[in-house]
């Protein structure tokens, strides 16, 4: 087996086959990052008219603002200290933690607020989170609401005001996964975006490890950070951590790692970027065309593009590569859908298939599709999660291809 971490951030997890890499890998791609609400580097503030310390914040990734206040938060994430030492910050995941929230206006004084279109009904300045309540009697000491959110960190954590500037602090919704539904079929959480997709491929490496099977060539599960914000940095598809993981698949195979070794092995290799779908929503359904569109429980997802208005920003699979994914799946009593993200011009979204393609891949998205995506709690079916642990353990276990 293989390992590789990057930066604390992705990974890959791999699997030897029966066939030299020269001739290519079967890769599952997905992303662990999710749309949460990150702290800003300066986060404490105190209002001295209420007593009440706040935490200022910065969303990451594409969120509807309104869906983050009135429920309970929880600060995860981590503190690195000058002096290099690592600081794990949890606040809010225990049962008897204190958790955090993001007060909304009361609808008895709505009348001006009400006005604002519902994008902008909450605004982006207007995500501070409750992280204190006081009493404070000093009028002389400077702010004394933020030292008393900072002396409660220094004691518990023994971090400083200007720690928190080297931090990585984010703020996620302080419950579990709860199964919905009368005949609990389906189970809603945050972060099923896209942590299910990394979960089901990993899964499914993992397994045939364990039960010993052999697949026909190598096998990759690549997990990328930052695809909510555009796949930037060096834990994201964009950067070179491909290229870095097949050099050393090649010299763990005795190869010299050469540049036309490495174009090789990615160009002979095929892909599926995993990644959650929109599914129909009962309540909206105008926004989808009903002949292409997703349903809970009906599969994993094949979408042939993503992307906007015209396919802009999309990975256009071949008609070939979908073929032979098709095939793949129904050979092995894989439950499947074809998916389109919603009507023409109606919107869109993107995966990390693009990058993949760009190093000369096949590549075809799937996923599995959610009701709620990007909220604080989306809701996917158990049988498409399985269907996709099903579905993914097939394509890491034969060839795509169908051999002439």
């Amino acid at each position: 087996g293989l390992f590789i971490e990057n930066r604390g951030q992705g990974l890959v997890v791999g699997l030897a086959g029966g066939t030299d890499i020269l001739a290519g890998a079967n890769i599952i791609v997905s992303h662990l990052d999710s749309a949460r609400i990150d702290l800003k580097p300066r986060p404490v503030s105190g209002d001295g008219d209420t007593g009440l310390g706040m935490l200022r914040t910065h969303y990451y990734g594409g969120i509807k603002k309104y869906h983050w206040v009135n429920i309970p938060l929880c600060l995860t994430g981590k503190v690195v200290r000058t002096d290099g030492e690592v600081i794990d910050v949890s606040i809010g995941r225990k049962r008897n933690d204190p958790v955090f929230v993001i007060p909304d206006l009361l609808p008895h004084l709505s009348k001006t607020q009400n006005r604002r279109k519902l994008s902008d009904g909450i605004r982006g300045e207007e995500l501070r989170a409750v992280a204190f309540s006081g009493p404070v009697f000093s009028d002389e000491e400077k702010d004394p609401v933020s030292r008393k959110v900072m002396s409660y960190l220094r004691r518990r954590y023994g971090i400083s005001e200007e720690d928190l500037i080297s931090s990585e602090l984010c703020l996620v919704p302080a419950w579990g996964p709860r199964e919905v539904g009368l005949d609990r079929g389906l189970i809603g959480s945050y972060g099923h975006d896209n942590r299910v997709s990394s979960f089901s491929a990993n899964e499914s490496l993992l397994s045939m490890r364990k039960e010993g099977k052999v697949p026909d060539r190598w096998c990759l599960s690549i997990c990328f950070d930052k695809e909510e914000i555009g796949s930037e940095g060096p834990t994201s598809a964009r950067s070179a951590f491909v290229e870095l993981s097949f050099h050393r698949i090649l010299e763990l195979s005795g190869k010299r790692g050469t540049s036309r070794e490495l174009s090789a092995a990615m160009s002979s290799s095929f892909a599926l970027s995993a990644d959650v779908k929109s599914a129909t929503n009962p309540l909206f359904r105008s926004v989808q065309d009903p002949a292409n569109s997703a349903r809970l429980g009906a599969g994993l997802t094949i979408t042939k593009y993503t992307g906007r208005g015209g396919k802009i920003g999309a990975n256009d699979a071949s008609a070939e590569m979908v073929s032979a994914i098709r095939r793949l799946y129904n050979e092995h009593g894989i439950v499947w859908q074809m998916q389109e993200t919603g009507k023409v011009d109606q919107g869109g979204g993107g995966t990390v298939a693009k990058f993949l393609a760009a190093r000369n891949m096949d590549v075809l998205d799937t996923g599995i599709p959610l009701l709620s995506m990007h909220s604080p709690f989306e809701v996917l079916s158990k049988s498409d999660l399985y269907m996709a642990y099903k579905g993914f353990s097939a394509f890491f276990l034969h060839h795509p291809v169908q051999k002439p």
